[in-house]
């Protein structure tokens, strides 16, 4: 092959989603050459996933077609030389510990183990994964997954790397040191097809393109002073972690004060244990590390909208998933809908066009945002959100500043986040979780002048 040919083509491809009438993306053409990382940029639903499913090889183009390496490439085919790393990390893990995930891909294309035990030694210690080499993967947090599975990815040395939002639960220290590696990578020859939100991400890339329709930002609303605040609720978590099963990674003993009225905030590294506090806040597994006092008994209860999505997502129509929460809390449907439209307009959408879709249909983004409208719609004594601006295209990401700050105003909401820029415009008090040692080591690593693996 050409050197200078594209080692990866699509000409007017049109990608329709199984059980979907109408293709997701249409009339996309695209080369990638040798060394060229391409950022995929647009809204949440404009089909930038569809897109890298075909361009990997696993679902079929509806139209046009897809080469790669001068060949045609068919769903079900898929060439050992294309890496791809999807969008949902746990739907992704299969082996049972993390240094076995890692070197899983390498493994199945017959590379010698000892060169797989280098390879998985050196990215477990640039990607801070070292000490949990031997842990079960499924118990890592999201952005912990994200890092196992693109360091699996690097290690199999692909000629082409698909990723599909794969730094969107990372921290910004882990962001940067990936982004650095791939880089590092794309100089040696990798191609990289990358879907984002993040306009670092965006900036990181030889260039970008766009897939789908922007929705138009929504009005953003005014922020109001508030008279006074109260201290609705409190969590107490000791600095003494269990050995097994959920933890907390701090310092020292740490109080976290959530007010009422307002917007609340955890940060800190991948793993530190936000969404260990917001399951133990909603009552949905206990921590021994952590104690939760009310100031009042929780009535209602609280609720939660999740880190997966999917987890949650139950129902068949959208209609019926956002009505559900607030419909078995004693509201009628019928206002819970008008609720959940006056949501979804503010977000950009078509509103009766979306209560009618099925759910199966939606995006991981479209997912994650109904479940945080579903949060919100609902009557609750503490709304918890875990990382609601994963994956979301900034205008809904403004737009859902503005649904979230309204609603604190009634309700206290604790919101887990890496998303700097996005607390900063709520408003928000932050408590930081995470070893302030570690975190320095972190940082340390990022500022070496290193030779990468």
């Amino acid at each position: 092959m050409n050197a200078s040919a594209p080692i990866l083509e699509a000409r007017d491809l049109a990608v329709t989603p199984p059980g979907a009438r109408a293709p997701a993306v249409r009339g996309v053409s695209l080369a990638v050459t040798r060394g060229e990382w391409v950022a995929v940029v647009g809204p949440n639903g404009g089909g930038k996933t569809s897109l890298l499913l075909a361009l990997a090889g696993l679902w079929p183009a509806s139209g046009g077609a897809v080469t790669f390496a001068g060949a045609p490439l068919s769903a079900g085919g898929r060439d050992p030389r294309i890496a791809a790393v999807l969008q949902d990390p746990s739907s992704q893990i299969l082996a049972a510990t993390v240094g076995d995930e890692m070197a899983f891909t390498a493994r199945n294309l017959g590379v010698a183990e000892s060169r797989i035990a280098d390879a998985v030694r050196a990215w477990g210690e640039r990607f801070a994964l070292g000490r949990d080499l031997d842990r079960d993967p499924r118990t890592l947090s999201a952005g912990r997954q994200q890092l196992v599975l693109l360091a699996a990815a690097l290690i199999a040395e692909p000629a082409l790397l698909i990723a599909d939002e794969p730094a969107a639960h990372l921290d910004p220290v882990a962001r940067a040191i990936v982004l650095d590696a791939i880089a590092e990578r794309a100089a040696r020859g990798l191609a990289v097809v990358w879907a984002t939100q993040d306009p670092g991400e965006t900036r990181a890339a030889s260039r970008s393109i766009e897939v789908g329709e922007i929705a138009p930002p929504a009005e953003r609303p005014v922020a109001r002073a508030t008279p006074g605040r109260e201290a609705a609720v409190r969590i107490l978590i000791s600095d003494h972690a269990p050995e097994s099963g959920p933890r907390v990674s701090v310092a020292e003993p740490m109080e976290i004060v959530i007010e009422r009225p307002g917007v609340t905030a955890l940060v800190g590294p991948n793993g530190a244990g936000k969404s260990v506090v917001l399951a133990a806040a909603a009552g949905i597994e206990p921590c021994s590390q952590i104690k939760v006092e009310w100031k009042r008994d929780p009535e209602p209860p609280p609720i939660v909208a999740l880190q997966y999505p999917e987890l949650q997502v139950f129902e068949e129509l959208v209609a019926d998933e956002l009505a559900f929460a607030p419909v078995s809390r004693g509201i009628g449907r019928g206002p819970a809908l008008e609720a959940a439209k006056q949501c979804l307009e503010a977000l950009g959408w078509d509103a009766e066009a979306m209560l009618a879709r099925h759910t199966w249909s939606l995006s991981t983004g479209e997912k994650r945002l109904i479940e945080v409208v579903g949060a919100l719609a609902a009557p609750s004594s503490l709304i918890l959100l875990d990382e609601p601006t994963a994956g979301i295209d900034p205008a809904r990401r403004s737009a859902l500043a503005g649904l979230v700050r309204k609603r604190a105003s009634e309700v206290p909401v604790l919101v887990a986040s890496q998303d700097r820029a996005w607390l900063t415009d709520l408003g928000v008090r932050e408590f930081a979780l995470g070893d302030v040692s570690a975190k320095s080591q972190a940082k340390k690593r990022l500022t070496q002048h290193c030779q990468g693996p």
